[in-house]
């Protein structure tokens, strides 16, 4: 099989992509590489495969993902040979395994499918919280204007809030689904969405603030006073959502605690327990070729970040306060503070292996690990009523393919339908 020239590849796309974004797109292969590097050692020097044919190959792909790594730019043609083997043994070693994985390897590229069409050309820094409605920034008086115009019939169920994740907006809703999209599906049910956006470059927590600065005027304006919203959300959405929840729970909180307010709470693929962005590289970089041009340069834009956002995924925190541990302290801390023991809750996560051995723990839904996706399973949502209910794992599904699984919008839209 040919190898991937990954980094052969970065320079064959400079005709197509700024320097900026080739600048950022190295520094992120260069993290993501020696990152994966680093996984795949310890993978090797697991009991169960240390002294097998597999760990010796686990570790052969390690040793070529740090030289990869390693490489500069002006080197990076000469690592190719090396990153491409890396990767290619990766996958051989996996495919081994698990003959699941490996076919769901280069489909897990689909993060084309839940990117943000209006992060495109937008400096990040400049983009604000916000909530979103025809595809503009917009205050909570358009918002309420437009659910006015609305016929009352339409919106019988009132307003549902729509939490996307890193890099998403509002046309996450619109494009995902099958067999008919998020917002077709809610609308039918007669809900009226309420779209946001947050910036990808900020802290959870600061993303969580601002959550909270809407919701609380939100939930005090006089056409959603009474309302009682449900909430969608998925991936890191999750976890802005937890953040805001968990200010409301403070004393002062204007609107008090948001448990008085939110009718049940859905989180798709939210990594609670954290997830380390560079595992995306790893995915991406063995399918590159078959990567839309625009979901690079978001790839570029991540390398060149870096962003506070990133690193707060890594361990899951949604406290500002959590933000002044030192990163390496960060490792067992806890990330849940009660902020959900009082609201209706319901879990949906995926795995792309449905084996309970080594790879399916790591791989998770490849982008977050399974013990992430179920930090909350047992202790939180199965002590909801109906707890058989409340946590749904589907397998064969990686953390973008998700959003298009016909299983997950009957789940939703079950629930919703409740």
């Amino acid at each position: 099989m040919e190898p991937f020239k990954l980094a052969d590849w970065v320079l064959q796309g400079t005709g197509k992509l700024s320097t900026d974004t080739l600048n950022g797109l190295r520094s992120f292969l260069h993290q993501s590489m020696d990152w994966s590097g680093d996984q795949l050692e310890k993978l090797s020097d697991q009991p169960m495969v240390r002294e097998s044919d597999v760990g010796r190959a686990l570790y052969q792909a390690s040793r070529g993902m740090k030289e990869g790594a390693a490489a500069t730019s002006e080197a990076l043609s000469v690592a190719s040979r090396a990153t491409g083997y890396a990767f290619e043994v990766a996958r051989k070693s996996v495919a081994d395994s698990d003959r699941t994985v490996e076919e769901i390897l280069f489909d897990n590229v689909a993060v084309a499918s839940v990117a943000g069409s209006s992060f495109a050309g937008v400096t990040i820094s400049k983009i604000q919280p916000s909530f979103r409605l025809n595809g503009q920034n917009v205050g909570l008086a358009d918002i309420s204007e437009d659910y006015r115009r609305q016929d009352r019939n339409s919106v019988k169920r009132g307003p549902l809030l729509l939490i996307p994740g890193l890099f998403c907006d509002e046309s996450l809703w619109i494009d995902s689904g099958q067999p008919e999209s998020f917002d077709q599906m809610v609308r039918n049910l007669g809900y009226y969405p309420v779209n946001f956006r947050f910036n990808p470059g900020n802290p959870i927590p600061e993303n969580g603030r601002a959550l909270y600065t809407m919701l609380n005027d939100f939930f005090a304006h006089e056409d959603f006073y009474e309302s009682r919203p449900r909430v969608l959300s998925y991936s890191q959405g999750g976890l802005i959502l937890r953040s805001a929840i968990y200010l409301s729970m403070q004393p002062g909180s204007p609107a008090g605690d948001f448990s008085r307010w939110l009718d049940h709470a859905i989180f798709v693929a939210s990594p609670d327990g954290g997830s380390y962005i560079e595992k995306l590289g790893f995915w991406i970089g063995l399918g590159l070729s078959r990567v839309p041009l625009p979901v690079v340069s978001i790839l570029g834009a991540i390398g060149n970040e870096r962003s506070d956002a990133m690193k707060d995924l890594s361990h899951g925190i949604i406290r500002e306060e959590d933000r002044a541990v030192h990163h390496p302290d960060r490792y067992g801390l806890d990330t849940y503070h009660g902020e959900l023991d009082n609201i209706m809750g319901t879990q949906i996560f995926s795995s792309i292996s449905n084996k309970s051995e080594i790879w399916g723990s790591w791989f998770g839904d490849g982008v977050v690990e399974d013990t992430s996706l179920r930090m909350l399973s047992d202790s939180v949502f199965r002590k909801k009523k109906n707890p058989e209910d409340r946590v749904h794992h589907l397998e064969g599904l990686s953390h973008f393919q998700i959003m298009n699984s016909p299983e997950t919008l009957k789940i939703v839209k079950r629930i919703l339908a409740d």
